[in-house]
């Protein structure tokens, strides 16, 4: 096993090192690995930023400093105290635990500025935030509600009753944590211990009942920026205003390949293809897939727990004026779980990348990748690229950045609609030496606005209406203690709030197909004016395409190749009030006499490719290399009988087999990560 040699670990890369066999010392300067992850940030889907932008914190100070009814709340506290004042919400949870109050509910909302946020694109802010919030009542109530048929309140107004999970208490060790070092989840989300060396325990706490060390350490990064604050106090998440943001935290943040609940809410979300088939469509059905699927979900009739979500959302819903429409699907009984080929199957965590470069004296890369199944590495955490790197290869990190000038970074320039829309200035990616303490300052520079916050990374300005296109120019400034300064400005594009929006398109298919198969393009139009349009189809290759009759559809053949054959198909819209908006999606038809081939670490596979190894065949599900089938998700065992030893890093879903300890066992619905055999786990032993 190879050392890390690097300058300034954090303790975490330090635990996780694993073998990096063949692999050449190497030195690599900092500033070349943080240009790295920005380049791989800024060519992923739209999906991965609109999941970064949804996920930003508010500092914890200005957390604190939320007071009821105050003016200098943030927009979105603002938003909910509107909809649900003190008095509703003792009226509507009038059982909850003495912990769950109001003014710990508001610092929740305000610590996640997405949750009620305001949106800048002709959606409804303000419906969007009641339908949120009468979606996560109704989820909560069903976690802690007291479920009491002889209370003198109906069962929907008996939630938050619980604070801790039933049968735990602060001082139990031992209970929903996989600690074992050998296992990247303990490596990643350390356990921590009592004063007599036991693990702490990990049970339901809070609104959302949160559970395992691998949930605690992901909502502690994000409360407060590390995970050990709440791996070593889980009571803070029962104690604290924690007990209500774990809700808003679960709300918010994916599950590939479930997509997050906010993003179905308000519409992000919208289901593809593969999605559609596994019954996988908008609506209050689907959030409660998302929470507790396998349990609840895809059976034959309503599971009673979620008949009861779907009683307590229509009476939120009604009491919170939610219009539900006739066809919203409130229940999940005929969905399939969610999985790799579906629109929520975004690639989140940091792994190896196995590709070769001249420009390195191995080949190797020295970069890490973005895929879809669960690591230690998160896209979301930052100093996680550099830690997957630490951890893939044989590296000397060099810090160039001790020295380093204080940089501001004011961000991207925004184009918004203009509605009196609130608009956040992020500044959080400037930089300077690692222990510089820096100031912030924003300012605009025509001095026509009021920048909210302005000693803040993340400030917020309220942009005004405009009659015609107006730039509004903003300055950062900040400077390090021994008076050490930058700037860097950034421009907000106001455009008159049109009559008709153009539409939102999403055009998907698979990545590639064989010579003489079928191949169908599924086309979602979202327009919040217009339900007509004009679509026009075509590719770059003249192949004949079979339209659907209601224009959301397209289906070709793929013609005789001899070799790998790339095809354009591209897609126009024209809606009612003329704006014309155009998508286009890539495919690779192979050759159809493709053949098995024993499994290359080197090779790259896209999706359909088979291949052999230890005596399986496998079909890759989409792109890979260096994905070892029978250890990743990306391949599917062709013989269906076949078990293998289970993978800590390994997804299952419902019905697969594995042998653990010399024990065989099959998983009762979708786990990774779970130890067959321990107890709670989703495995029965056969």
């Amino acid at each position: 096993m190879f050392g890390i040699k690097t300058l300034h670990l954090s303790h975490l890369a330090l635990a996780i090192i694993s073998s990096s066999a063949l692999a050449q010392s190497y030195e690599i300067k900092l500033s070349q690995i943080q240009q790295d992850e920005e380049n791989i940030i800024a060519s992923a889907p739209d999906g991965l930023q609109l999941v970064k932008d949804s996920i930003k914190t508010l500092d914890n100070e200005t957390v604190e400093a939320i007071q009821i009814n105050s003016a200098n709340n943030p927009t979105n506290v603002k938003r909910v105290e509107s909809i649900v004042s003190q008095a509703a919400w003792n009226e509507i949870f009038p059982e909850r635990n003495q912990q769950y109050t109001y003014l710990n509910f508001l610092k929740a909302i305000g610590k996640y500025p997405a949750f009620c946020g305001t949106y800048s694109d002709g959606r409804d802010s303000e419906a969007i935030c009641r339908k949120s919030l009468a979606t996560m009542f109704a989820h909560f109530t069903q976690e802690t509600g007291g479920h009491n048929p002889h209370s003198s309140n109906p069962e929907w107004k008996q939630g938050l009753y619980y604070l801790r999970e039933v049968g735990w208490e602060e001082g139990t060790s031992g209970g929903y944590g996989i600690c074992d070092p050998s296992l990247w989840q303990a490596q990643a989300y350390p356990c921590g211990k009592f004063a007599d060396g036991s693990y702490k325990s990990y049970f339901g706490r809070g609104s959302k009942q949160l559970s395992y060390n691998y949930n605690y350490g992901p909502f502690s990064q994000s409360i407060y920026g590390n995970v050990e604050k709440l791996l070593n106090e889980p009571e803070l998440v029962a104690d604290t205003w924690l007990n209500l943001a774990s809700a808003v935290f679960f709300y918010l943040y994916p599950q590939p390949p479930k997509p997050s609940m906010l993003h179905v809410i308000d519409g992000t979300w919208q289901p593809n293809e593969r999605d559609i088939t596994n019954g996988l469509v908008p609506g209050f059905g689907v959030t409660t897939q998302i929470i507790n699927g396998g349990v609840e979900c895809g059976g034959s009739s309503e599971h009673q727990q979620s008949q009861n979500r779907i009683n307590y959302y229509r009476h939120f819903a009604e009491y919170l004026n939610v219009p539900i429409a006739e066809s919203e699907v409130l229940g999940c009984a005929a969905m399939k779980q969610f999985d790799a080929s579906g629109a929520g199957a975004l690639n989140i965590y940091w792994e190896q990348d196995w590709g070769w470069t001249p420009d390195t004296p191995s080949g190797e890369t020295y970069k890490c990748q973005l895929v879809a199944y669960q690591g230690p590495f998160s896209a979301f955490i930052e100093g996680d690229y550099r830690k997957c790197v630490e951890n893939k290869f044989d590296v000397t990190i060099i810090d160039d950045t001790v020295d380093a000038k204080p940089t501001a970074n004011a961000g991207a320039d925004i184009e918004v609609f203009s509605d009196n829309n609130v608009v956040i200035l992020d500044g959080s990616r400037s930089t300077s030496a690692p222990d510089d303490t820096l100031s912030y300052h924003w300012v605009s520079v025509d001095g026509t606005l009021v920048v909210e916050s302005p000693n803040k990374p993340k400030a917020q300005v309220t942009i005004p209406r405009v009659d015609a296109i107006t730039q509004y120019q903003f300055t950062l400034t900040i400077t390090n203690q021994d008076g050490v300064s930058d700037s860097d400005s950034m421009t907000i594009t106001a455009k008159p709030k049109p009559d008709n929006f153009p539409p939102t398109l999403t055009l998907t298919a698979p990545d590639s197909v064989k010579s003489g198969q079928d191949i169908t393009f599924n086309l979602d139009i979202q327009d919040v004016d217009d339900t007509e349009f004009s679509v026009t189809w075509n590719n770059d290759k003249n192949i004949t395409m079979v339209i659907a009759d209601d224009n959301r559809s397209a289906t070709l053949t793929a013609p005789e190749v001899e070799a790998d054959q790339v095809v354009n198909v591209h897609v126009n819209v024209i809606d009612g009030g003329n704006n014309s908006v155009d998508t286009a999606k890539t495919i690779t038809i192979k050759p159809e006499n493709n053949t098995t081939s024993d499994w290359d670490k080197n090779k790259t596979y896209v999706e359909g490719d088979t291949v052999t190894h230890n005596g399986i065949t496998y079909t890759a599900k989409w792109w890979t290399k260096g994905d070892v089938p029978g250890q990743s998700d990306v391949w599917q065992a062709q013989d269906s009988d076949s078990i293998s030893e289970w993978i800590a890093t390994k997804a299952y879903n419902g019905g697969d087999k594995v042998t653990y300890q010399g024990a065989t066992y099959k998983a009762k619905w979708w786990t990774k990560g779970d130890i067959p055999g321990t107890s709670g786990a989703p495995w029965e032993r056969l």
